[in-house]
């Protein structure tokens, strides 16, 4: 309340919350604070007339518009069950895992009916590798290192071996890219027109990016030739 009183006894331009630091607080005594604000600056503008920067490039590559189809090729896959052929990279696994250091079982160093996608990197460094080309129900035995500033200091920088059992595996089945699939995921009958669909919101984005880009890079040219 003292300091709302104190602004209206004051003409400066505050731009910040105060700091407020308390002089003198005692029963029967005035109560004494100060109060530190940041003020709007004084400016003195310098050229900003005829300023340029560098024109960015609103250009969408057919690399671009192939990224953006795999994206939704991707987003619309389906899951199916494998059960003729060992796991491979990508796939997603579910098994039963066991470790040890030296004969010895280590705290969650066990799982079971964990899924793993293979390739993720989710897992200790070279684990995820040895589990490609195992068969369903096989155990498998993983040998690892952990790394050298794994989070558990016990575990840290020693070899590992986990005895292994995959129960069941797991591919992503991507559409096929035709006119179906472009009905499937768009208002439009034709491969064609959806890419030129893609292309058309590409160009787009990258325009309006280049706008605020361009627009950024003025006033910040502005701000470099003024003085405060």
């Amino acid at each position: 309340t003292a300091y709302a009183e104190a602004l209206k006894d004051c003409d400066l331009e505050i731009v910040s919350r105060p700091e407020i630091n308390v002089t003198q607080i005692e029963s029967g005594k005035p109560f004494i604070f100060t109060a530190e604000v940041a003020v709007k600056p004084e400016v003195t503008l310098g050229e900003y007339k005829g300023l340029e920067v560098a024109k960015a490039d609103t250009t969408v590559t057919d690399e671009e518009v192939e990224a953006e189809l795999k994206k939704e090729q991707e987003k619309n896959a389906r899951t199916i069950n494998v059960e003729d052929r060992p796991a491979a990279d990508g796939d997603t696994v579910t098994l039963d895992f066991e470790g040890s250091v030296d004969g010895v079982p280590f705290d969650g160093g066990a799982g079971k009916d964990y899924p793993l996608t293979l390739g993720s990197h989710s897992f200790i460094p070279g684990f995820e590798e040895q589990l490609v080309g195992a068969a369903l129900e096989e155990e498998k035995e993983v040998n690892v290192t952990f790394p050298e500033d794994y989070q558990a200091e016990e575990l840290a920088g020693k070899a590992a071996v986990f005895k292994c059992t995959i129960h069941k595996i797991e591919a992503k089945e991507l559409p096929a890219l035709d006119d179906d699939f472009a009905k499937d995921v768009s208002e439009f009958d034709t491969l064609d027109e959806y890419k030129k669909e893609i292309k058309d919101n590409l160009t787009k984005k990258k325009e309006e990016q280049a706008k605020t880009e361009k627009e950024n890079a003025v006033v910040d040219k502005a701000v470099e030739n003024a003085t405060m």
